[in-house]
């Protein structure tokens, strides 16, 4: 397989910014503040399939224009084309998944786009990942084996409807499998209201790449003691509903956790209030574990004990758990140091 990315400086695309894209691709910097108009250069993704004796089995090229009805128009615009990123292929449905990230040049804004081909190299699917790093979830786009396709914002699945991850009125935070046929997914409930007096684009310099505009978010108080982590099939049956309210996180979210081979459980940290096991073959099993009720650690480790650890965004926390009662724990937590 060849992967390429490619930029024709011969075919320049003129767009209106959005408010995100700066001045520093203003098509006319004179005008920039009238008409907010940017501009970049066509560009390409090209994907070519051989066969093992090196023949071409397909060749398929994907433009800018491609992707403007999937991520921001004056982004894409503006992006210097990256490779895709093969993510998996399915043999029974000949499907292959590929990632691309799009972002502004010079800048640390990105957006990030799943791109689905059949083996005829036609293309199946594109959808979005996400269209903020800034807010994305602690989510990594794949293909599962049954052939569905987590773009982190809904599951594709094979000649059915998309399951829609997203809910009205809430973020979401995190979706990762848990097996073959399970997800977990993690929300905040709210939504975000734009701050008095300001707009998206505004006051931005000739010299910036981008503008960031920060709106505020708004908890929705009423949901605040409700549960917002689902544990589901890949069709979108909830199989167990709890509250959890550790995700971290200043650019993108990121859940704290580790994956018990031992005993075959996930374990979720909640840095203020303790951990939650859960049983990935009784993936409806979920087993609150609070700091309250373990002891500290104190050397030296039992023969009976586990070693694991998880690492957090102010500290880094090590388990001593029981093999025989996984739910019996010692603790340490190790804070960082600045």
């Amino acid at each position: 397989m060849l992967l390429r990315a490619e930029t024709d400086s011969t075919k320049p695309l003129v767009t209106t910014s959005e408010g995100v894209v700066g001045p520093t691709f203003a098509a006319d910097t004179s005008a920039f503040a009238q008409d907010g108009s940017v501009q970049g250069y066509e560009g390409s993704q090209l994907i070519t399939l051989l066969d093992p004796a090196g023949r071409q089995v397909f060749r398929r090229r994907l433009r800018k224009a491609d992707f403007y009805n999937v991520l921001s128009r004056d982004v894409v615009m503006v992006s210097n084309p990256e490779r895709p990123r093969f993510i998996g292929y399915h043999a029974p449905s000949q499907t292959l998944a590929f990632l691309l990230d799009v972002g502004i040049p010079y800048s640390d804004v990105w957006q990030e786009c799943v791109i689905v081909l059949g083996l005829d190299g036609r293309v199946r699917r594109l959808a979005a990942s996400y269209t903020s790093n800034y807010e994305s979830p602690d989510c990594e786009p794949r293909l599962l084996p049954d052939g569905t396709v987590l773009t982190c914002q809904e599951l594709l699945r094979l000649n059915e409807r998309p399951v829609n991850l997203l809910k009205p009125k809430a973020q979401l935070l995190a979706a990762f499998p848990l097996s073959d046929t399970t997800l977990c997914t993690i929300y905040q409930y709210g939504e975000y209201h734009d701050r008095p007096g300001e707009a998206l684009g505004t006051q931005m310099d000739a010299t910036e790449t981008a503008g960031f505009y920060a709106p505020e978010w708004v908890e929705d108080k009423a949901r605040r003691n409700m549960p917002n982590a689902f544990i589901s099939s890949l069709k979108g049956r909830v199989l167990k509903a709890f509250r959890y309210n550790g995700p971290e996180g200043t650019i993108g979210y990121d859940v704290p956790r580790h994956y018990i081979r031992q005993t075959h459980t996930y374990c979720l940290l909640d840095a203020e209030r303790g951990v939650y096991l859960i049983d990935k073959h009784n993936p409806s099993s979920v087993t609150e574990v609070p700091f309250s009720q373990m002891k500290h650690f104190q050397g030296p480790q039992r023969p009976s004990e586990m070693r694991f650890q998880v690492e957090a965004l102010m500290a880094k926390y090590v388990f001593y758990a029981d093999t025989a009662q996984p739910t019996q724990m010692r603790y340490q937590r190790i804070a960082r140091l600045e």
